[in-house]
């Protein structure tokens, strides 16, 4: 029942008023109940097994469809018998007549046509490939470019970008080749979020990728998806990398989680942004936490690993949702050479996951812009 939750999850409210959109197909094909939800930008198949009396297949509305499955218990058994213009639901004593839509007013299926590039990997590797990133990726579609998640070949391996302006943050999955050369293979965000829904399972079973020039599909042994691609070029994020400089402080997630919990609660002022100063200086191995508007309201020194010098503002908020994205024991913090260039923020146990965070104006001259 968790897989008809899943399609009527793809409904979009934009979409309300576009019957045939609302609408799944089920169909019975030999021992498998094949569930099919589309709305134009993306199409997912799910296929579940199932006891067939008769080869069929009815369309009925999938929100309506989901809330009474998810009423049941997870392993009662329900029965569908299409009966016309309504449908009917049965489950133990329980009974429902359901409205129907005739199969060939259904939007057609998008298939990939013209494949363009492939690769298969493991299901939890995918996963963490479209997870860590997404974060990254932008709420608002100002920058349409910007508001889903690159996948591109390099010669690290598949490589996952997502940006906002504040922050960048880029996975590798080592290895891994072929699946696009150019800089057009953009998953919308909502595509993702359904994608990882599909990952979610505990079984390893490999998931294909295809592409074509406009749409993208990832298929496994239970389920099809094929997403719409955006139609732009993503920019040229490379240079947005800061190389790794002699000045870094290396130190304990958890504990400098804790301390940034600390400092916002030392604030003195809701109604500026809340942004934690960063500073440190070898020989002292420890970085110091203060709030960059008022120093000397708050120092809180942690233990770390120092070389060189930093002295860095950042959001609280930005970097304590890293933190939590980052999930790392140990965490390197590079200032880089520069002023004001991006700070490269990296897992000393993961090479494949990079997070670039822009840092914001010290003291007094903080902008509300930063």
């Amino acid at each position: 029942m968790a897989s008809i939750a899943l399609a009527a999850g793809m409904l979009d409210a934009r979409l309300k008023k576009a019957p045939a959109l609302n609408y799944a197909r089920l169909a019975a094909e030999g021992d498998r109940l094949v569930i099919t939800a589309n709305v134009l930008d993306s199409a997912l198949k799910l296929s579940l097994p199932a006891a067939t009396e008769t080869i069929g297949q009815v369309a009925l509305r999938s929100e309506q469809l989901a809330a009474l499955a998810a009423s049941f218990p997870p392993d009662a058994k329900i029965t569908i018998d299409d009966d016309g213009p309504m449908a009917s639901m049965r489950c133990g004593r329980s009974r429902f007549r359901l409205p129907t839509l005739p199969i060939n007013v259904l939007p057609s299926t998008p298939t990939i046509k013209d494949e363009t590039g492939r690769v298969t990997l493991g299901r939890s590797k995918l996963a963490a490939l479209l997870s860590k990133p997404a974060f990254a990726v932008p709420s608002d579609q100002a920058r349409f470019n910007l508001h889903g998640l690159f996948l591109h070949d390099t010669a690290e391996g598949l490589t996952a970008v997502a940006a906002d302006g504040h922050r960048l943050a880029r996975v590798v999955a080592p290895g891994i080749s072929g699946l696009s050369h150019d800089r057009r293979l953009i998953v919308p965000k909502q595509a993702i979020k359904i994608l990882l829904k599909l990952l979610g399972g505990k079984d390893i079973e490999p998931v294909t990728l295809r592409r074509s020039t406009a749409l993208l599909e990832a298929k496994s042994l239970g389920f099809s998806f094929v997403s719409k691609l955006i139609d732009a070029d993503f920019p040229a994020y490379e240079r947005l990398v800061p190389a790794p400089s002699d000045n870094w402080v290396t130190v304990n997630g958890a504990a400098l989680t804790r301390a940034l919990v600390r400092i916002a609660a030392a604030m003195p002022d809701e109604g500026h942004l809340q942004l934690v100063g960063l500073t440190w200086a070898a020989p002292e191995q420890s970085l110091r936490l203060c709030i960059a508007r008022a120093p000397d309201v708050a120092d809180d020194p942690i233990e770390a690993g120092v070389n060189g010098q930093g002295r860095l503002a950042v959001q609280i908020k930005h970097l304590s949702q890293l933190l939590a994205e980052l999930e790392a024991e140990r965490v390197r913090i590079d200032a880089g050479t520069r002023a004001n260039s991006g700070i490269l923020i990296t897992d000393p146990d993961d090479p494949s996951i990079t997070i670039v965070q822009m840092p914001c104006f010290w003291g007094a001259e903080v902008a509300d812009a930063a």
